[in-house]
C-alpha cells in the first residue's frame, strides 16, 4: 500500500452534499440574471465517483445532513488473533486487493507498526483471504505487549467490476476501518461498507467551472431519471424513495447548515417539487438522494441560481383630504402599524434574506486505477 496512503490518519469528512470520506471544494456562484420558471432537471450524470462508506464507524450516511457536524467515530471491536470479514458492495471488484493494518502509538498521524499483506522493509505480515470473492478475511495479529489497543484497517486497490458499471463510474480508494481491540470482543467480526454514488449535474462532478441552473422561487422542479442515465445501471428503475433537499450557502461558499428538505412527488421516473415562494435571490445546492437497491445511496448534487419570486404592488389608495391628510397620498408610518407600507416592507425584507453561494463537490482523493498495490 502507498506510503502516502499509509502515513495520514482517515478523518471522516462530511461532503458538502453527501457524508464520504474525502475532500472538497467550495464554490460560490453568482444568481441568474434571468431565472426560468418550471424547469426540468435530468438526472443523468456524465461521471459518478464512487465510495466505500464505513457505517459500523460513524452509523448510515446522512445525505442532508450538516457538513460542518463531524461524526462520531465509533471504532469496531476486534481481538488481538481473531479476524475480521468485509463484506463488499457487489459493484466492486476485489480481486486484486490487498490489506494493511497500521497502529499510530505515539498519535502523531503517521504509523509507527505496520502490518501488510505485502510486507516490505520493516513492514509485518498479514495475512487475508478472499481476494475476487466479494468477502474479505483478515487476520489479525497476536498481541505483541507494546503500544496502542487501537488501529486502522485498509483495503485497496478496489475497482469497479466490469460486469456491473461502464467507464463513467470511478471508485475511490482506499477503503479504511478504525478498530479497538479488546479481548471481550467477537473473535470473529463482520462488517460491510454502504456504497456511496456522487455526481453532479448538469456539469460533471470534475468540472471545475460553475454550471448553475437558474430557477424562480415558487416555481415547479422536475427531476428526470432520464432512460439513458447511467445512474440506471445502480439498479435505479425510477424515482422511488427519492429525497431532496434543499441547502443554504453562505458568501464564502460553505454550506451554514443540513440541507432542508423539500415536499417530493413521485411519478415513475419523474420527481416535481416546488421551491419555496419565500426563497431569497441567491446561491443554493440542491441535494437529490436516493437508496440503491444493493443498499447503497446515490446522490446528486445540482447547483441552483434562485430568482426572487415576483411580488405585486399593492393597488395605490384613492387620494382623500380629509381634514390634515396630504393629497400626495404619503403618510408617516407608526411604529407597531401593520397597514399597507409595513407589510410591505416586511415582504421585501423577507425575499432580501438570505443569498449565498453553491456547493461545488471536487474530489481529491486518488482514484483507484492511480493508487496501485500496496507498497511503501
Amino acid at each position: 500500500m502507498s506510503s502516502s496512503t499509509l502515513s495520514r490518519r482517515p478523518q471522516m469528512q462530511r461532503i458538502g452534499l453527501v457524508g464520504i470520506g474525502t475532500a472538497v471544494l467550495l464554490v460560490g456562484i453568482s444568481p441568474a440574471a434571468m431565472a426560468a420558471t418550471d424547469v426540468t432537471i435530468p438526472l443523468e450524470p456524465a461521471e459518478v465517483e464512487l465510495s466505500a462508506f464505513p457505517v459500523e464507524n460513524v452509523g448510515a450516511m446522512d445525505p442532508m445532513a450538516d457538513p460542518a457536524t463531524a461524526p462520531t467515530v465509533i471504532p469496531v471491536e476486534v481481538q488481538y488473533g481473531g479476524t475480521i470479514t468485509v463484506a463488499l458492495p457487489t459493484e466492486l471488484d476485489d480481486s486484486a486487493v490487498e490489506a494493511a493494518l497500521t497502529f499510530d502509538d505515539d498519535g502523531d498521524g503517521n504509523p509507527d507498526v505496520v502490518y501488510a499483506s505485502n510486507p516490505t522493509g520493516a513492514e509485518l505480515p498479514l495475512t487475508i483471504s478472499g481476494a475476487g470473492t466479494g468477502s474479505i478475511t483478515v487476520t489479525l495479529p497476536a498481541d505483541d505487549g507494546t503500544g496502542v489497543d487501537a488501529g486502522t484497517l485498509f483495503l485497496e486497490p478496489l475497482t469497479t467490476d466490469p460486469a456491473d458499471l461502464t467507464a463513467a463510474f470511478t471508485y475511490y480508494d482506499p477503503l479504511f476501518y478504525d478498530l479497538a481491540f479488546d479481548a471481550a470482543a467477537p473473535a470473529a467480526q463482520n462488517v460491510a461498507p454502504e456504497l456511496v454514488a456522487l455526481a453532479q449535474v448538469p456539469c460533471a462532478i470534475s468540472s471545475t467551472t460553475a454550471c448553475p441552473v437558474a430557477v424562480t422561487a415558487g416555481s415547479t422542479v422536475t427531476l428526470d431519471l432520464t432512460a439513458t442515465s447511467v445512474l440506471r445501471e445502480l439498479g435505479l428503475t425510477d424515482l422511488t424513495g427519492v429525497q431532496a433537499g434543499l441547502q443554504a450557502i453562505d458568501a464564502n461558499g460553505d454550506a451554514t447548515g443540513a440541507a432542508v428538505p423539500l415536499t417530493v412527488q413521485v411519478s415513475g421516473s419523474t420527481a416535481t417539487f416546488v421551491l419555496p415562494a419565500g426563497t431569497a435571490a441567491g446561491s443554493y445546492g440542491l441535494v437529490v438522494a436516493q437508496a440503491t437497491p444493493s443498499g447503497g445511496v446515490s446522490v446528486v448534487a445540482v447547483q441552483l441560481a434562485v430568482a426572487a419570486a415576483s411580488v405585486a404592488a399593492p393597488p395605490a389608495a384613492p387620494v382623500a383630504n380629509d381634514g390634515l391628510r396630504s393629497n400626495t397620498g404619503v403618510e408617516a408610518v407608526e411604529a407597531g402599524s401593520t397597514g399597507t407600507l409595513a407589510v410591505a416592507a416586511g415582504a421585501g425584507m423577507l425575499l432580501l434574506a438570505g443569498a449565498g453561494g453553491v456547493t461545488v463537490v471536487r474530489n481529491r482523493r486518488r482514484p483507484a486505477a492511480e493508487s496501485g498495490t500496496c507498497e511503501v
